[in-house]
């Protein structure tokens, strides 16, 4: 027989070695009066096991002991020993071993590889969402997915942490994705935990899985299985991306009281062609504004409601929100006031992390972005079919459009006005013109040195001034926040003036008709004036 910690029984272990060790350290300095170099702290455990597992020889002047450094590790790290030396280890410890470790219900709930428990704000309604399809509608696939950050595998963390959820499933297994894994190995880790069989105690049925096996638990036995990061499997088009599709749909065809829980920042489109009676998606969204002044609050954040409510509806994806509330605490104390001066704060890090998301859309989906940016969150369809005609059909921006909105959640639409007016989240508005700006000037100063155009310049794709509809208040926030930021950011590396407008009508000599070329030029040279 073997046992292992449970996920509380580890803290206690960790706490008493390191007590231990602290009390050793005092012992060895009061005894010898320092510490010698090469002291091997883990031979006090190793020394006292052995003195109770055999207490007759001189266990002060052996090289060896009747415990192994390795079974120690095992034991420290939370994995499954011989359950003798388990409760020896625990001794050591001064540690009640029923206590420390895992009970049937722990054994059967494998969350070893799940995110903590954190504090959690909100989301009343998607956790009672989810439950309804998984308890009440019995839904055996269920994809979770919104964009990064935003809150995924902590509602599901959540969620899988509910009585009602946990007392349902005799299994509940957690798996990340996020590193892309071969399929084999996610299906030896499911048999492994399906048959009560941890890989390190050599007890394992047998080292292969395959799907058939998977259905056969699940069919046995009701399983809530959560793989975390499945974006990952679908951009990788293998074999492995192959084998993943077809354990998904078995799952979702086959008749079973079991549930495969998806979490994703995209939608996956082959799953949307099975959605139906047991098979469900859910898009999250940033936090609403009750929230996220929740979050602010509990975080403790002082100002004023309005500049609290301000806040919040400028800042609602959490992860991305967690970073401001860093900031304001670190240079501020906690008071918003000040940070409310500021215009939407984007850094470095968010805007690494925002690349990332970035780097899983098609060009197209990121020219539709910057459209949306360029006319600040006021553009409508028509208003789009007329930015976009030099590259894409009416069918294809309206597949777009649907892409960045339901698979994506990058864009988003406001349905109180009428007709309909596309926005981005102020975040990624910032982001977006960030971004566009320095594209842009890239691409110019490389038709500076080549003197060579490929026609997909954003400067020839993009018009950085609208004409449709004339808008004479969006026209000059377009030359205040695009116009003249590509002219200063020219400007700052010909640090002439004279130099600058030179390259620029040399720009327009080159391809004087083509897309928005001369009238995004003679924008910025009028910047220039």
């Amino acid at each position: 027989m073997s046992y292992q910690p449970s996920k509380r029984g580890k803290q206690l272990i960790k706490e008493a070695r390191i007590k231990k060790i602290e009390q050793a350290r005092k012992d060895r300095i009061k005894e010898k009066g320092w510490i010698e170099p090469g002291w091997d702290v883990e031979e006090i455990f190793l020394k006292e096991a052995s003195k109770i597992l055999e207490p007759h020889p001189d266990w002060d002047n052996v090289e060896s002991y009747a415990v192994s450094l390795s079974t120690w590790r095992r034991f420290k790290e939370g994995k499954r020993i011989n359950c003798t030396n388990f409760q020896v280890f625990c001794q050591v410890l001064n540690l009640n071993w029923e206590e420390i470790k895992e009970n049937e219900a722990d054994t059967n709930k494998d969350l070893s590889e799940a995110p903590p428990l954190a504090r959690f704000y909100g989301r009343i309604q998607e956790l009672a969402e989810l439950q309804q399809h998984i308890i009440t509608q019995n839904c055996r696939l269920v994809t979770v997915y919104g964009m990064g950050g935003v809150g995924k595998s902590a509602l599901v963390r959540h969620l899988v942490e509910r009585n009602e959820i946990a007392n349902r499933y005799d299994f509940v297994i957690w798996l990340p994705l996020q590193s892309a894994p071969p399929f084999s190995e996610t299906l030896i880790k499911l048999v492994q935990c399906l048959s009560r069989c941890k890989q390190e105690t050599g007890n394992c049925e047998q080292e292969t899985g395959n799907i058939e096996q998977i259905m056969q638990h699940l069919h046995r036995q009701r399983c809530l299985i959560v793989l975390d990061g499945w974006e990952e499997i679908i951009d990788n088009h293998s074999e492995d991306y192959t084998n993943y599709n077809l354990f998904v749909e078995r799952v979702a065809k086959e008749f079973h009281k079991s549930c495969l829980l998806l979490l994703s920042r995209r939608r996956p489109k082959n799953i949307e062609i099975l959605e139906g009676q047991f098979v469900y998606s859910k898009r999250l969204g940033g936090l609403t504004y009750k929230d996220a002044q929740e979050f602010l609050k509990a975080e403790g954040l002082s100002g004023t409601d309005s500049e609290i409510e301000e806040l919040s509806r400028r800042y609602n994806n959490p992860w991305i929100l967690r970073r401001i509330v860093g900031s304001i605490t670190s240079v501020f104390g906690g008071d918003i006031s000040n940070f409310m001066t500021l215009s939407i704060f984007v850094d470095e890090v968010t805007t690494d992390f925002l690349d990332g998301q970035f780097q899983a859309l098609s060009q197209a989906e990121i020219n539709l972005i910057y459209w949306v940016a360029i006319r600040r969150n006021t553009a409508l369809w028509n208003q789009l079919l007329q930015d976009s005609r030099q590259l894409l059909t009416d069918s294809h921006l309206l597949q777009t459009l649907n892409d960045l909105i339901n698979r994506h959640s990058l864009l988003d639409k406001n349905i109180e006005e009428i007709p309909v007016v596309y926005i981005l989240d102020p975040v990624i508005l910032k982001y977006s013109t960030k971004r566009f700006i320095f594209k842009t000037c890239e691409q110019i100063k490389q038709v500076f040195t080549t003197g060579v155009i490929n026609g997909s310049e954003l400067f020839i794709t993009h018009n950085f001034i609208t004409e449709y509809p004339k808008d004479e208040e969006l026209n000059q926030e377009q030359i205040r926040r695009i116009v003249k930021p590509i002219q200063q950011a020219l400007l700052a590396q010909f640090r002439s003036q004279q130099h600058l407008e030179t390259e620029l009508n040399k720009v327009i000599s080159l391809l004087e008709s083509q897309g928005y070329t001369s009238k995004n030029i003679s924008h910025l040279l009028s910047a220039c004036e």
